[in-house]
């Protein structure tokens, strides 16, 4: 409260912060505008003059802490990089007599062993897993062909009768048990019938030239590069393989039958089976695989012998729990096809249970599904 010398109020002895101004005399002139300017200028210099004490006592005031010293923890990362297993990679050590092989794990699309497994190699009868993926994709299964004089001309007996009826389900499966020659020609023939313009005046050969063609279109479709089919059978002509292919061209053929076309290699894990032809003729058929017994999970079979090929094979097994692995060899002989599979099944085995398969799936980044 604001108050002039003639109203100052009396009797009051309270510590008071009021501001009294004196009165002007009534002849006082008063300078708004000047006096205004110096009120301006004395209140910036005071200004000026408190934030400089402020300041200046400020600094005066503070002082630098004692400097203190501090060890700095720096995080540490710890890798947990797998150890090998201790025991030696029993596919290191091995000794097989096949010019060519492969080792592939369907479920992790990986190969476990390959031993020149990119090298073309004569195909021999393997020639007919691709015979039979076709046939099975192209003709209806509940159907029945005969067989012609002009298959039972192809290089073997197979015990058929001239025009003998056979359902087209069991014929595929009777010419992959026995590796039937007839019988792939007689597929070839049925269902080369269909690609051919004109079928009911095309020739047989001609049928079967058409069916070749598909095979070769299919293999391209699949990725096989390496391959390429000379004929339905595998079956040498003079000098000239029957067919050409690759160790992992025919696990990838084996894979996408095993996945897709199971029909196509069916009762091929067994060690005979017997069939009886639409006429009723019964044809006891031997597995020309005589070892399918002595590989526990044995799903599938191929065999494949010629002069210029020596032996291969090619099965797809369950390795335990469900993990199917397929296994080819090429150019090995008669007997050593057999002998170098099961040493490669064993191999894989050990392989999975010395604790390999998990380290090198570990140190490749992928993960067990086994």
């Amino acid at each position: 409260m604001i108050h002039t010398e003639n109203n100052i109020p009396e009797g009051d002895t309270k510590l008071d912060h009021t501001l009294y101004i004196p009165a002007r005399a009534e002849n006082e002139t008063v300078k708004y505008e000047g006096n205004h300017v110096k009120e301006k200028i004395f209140a910036m210099i005071g200004a000026f003059a408190v934030t400089g004490l402020v300041a200046v006592s400020a600094v005066a005031y503070w002082q630098p802490k004692e400097k203190k010293e501090v060890t700095a923890v720096v995080p540490v990362l710890i890798e947990n990089v797998p150890k090998p297993p201790d025991t030696v990679n029993p596919f290191q050590t091995l000794d097989i007599e096949a010019k060519s092989a492969v080792v592939y794990d369907i479920y992790q699309n990986t190969v476990l062993y390959g031993l020149r497994e990119q090298e073309q190699m004569p195909l021999a009868s393997l020639t007919k897993l691709m015979t039979a993926l076709v046939a099975t994709e192209t003709l209806d299964q509940q159907k029945n062909i005969a067989i012609s004089q002009f298959a039972l001309e192809t290089e073997g007996d197979s015990g058929f009768l001239v025009n003998e009826s056979w359902n087209i389900r069991d014929l595929i499966s009777f010419t992959m048990v026995t590796s039937s020659n007839d019988g792939a020609d007689a597929l070839a023939a049925a269902a080369g019938s269909l690609f051919e313009s004109t079928p009911s005046t095309s020739p047989e050969y001609a049928k079967v030239d058409a069916f070749v063609k598909k095979m070769n279109s299919r293999a391209h479709e699949l990725g096989l590069q390496n391959t390429t089919y000379v004929n339905a059978t595998g079956l040498d002509e003079g000098y000239r393989n029957g067919g050409v292919g690759t160790a992992q061209d025919m696990s990838t053929l084996m894979t996408y039958i095993w996945e897709h076309e199971p029909q196509a290699i069916l009762h091929t894990d067994m060690y005979s089976h017997e069939y009886v032809s639409s006429d009723g003729f019964l044809h006891s058929a031997l597995n020309t695989n005589e070892y399918v017994n002595t590989i526990p999970g044995l799903q599938g079979s191929k065999t494949g012998y010629t002069d210029l090929a020596g032996g291969n094979l090619a099965i797809v097994y369950d390795a335990g729990l469900n993990h199917p692995i397929v296994i080819v060899v090429l150019g090995s002989s008669r007997e050593g096809r057999f002998s170098d599979v099961d040493t490669l099944v064993d191999a894989t085995y050990e392989y999975i249970a010395s604790g390999w398969y998990e380290y090198d799936l570990l140190t490749a980044g992928s993960t067990s599904k086994i």
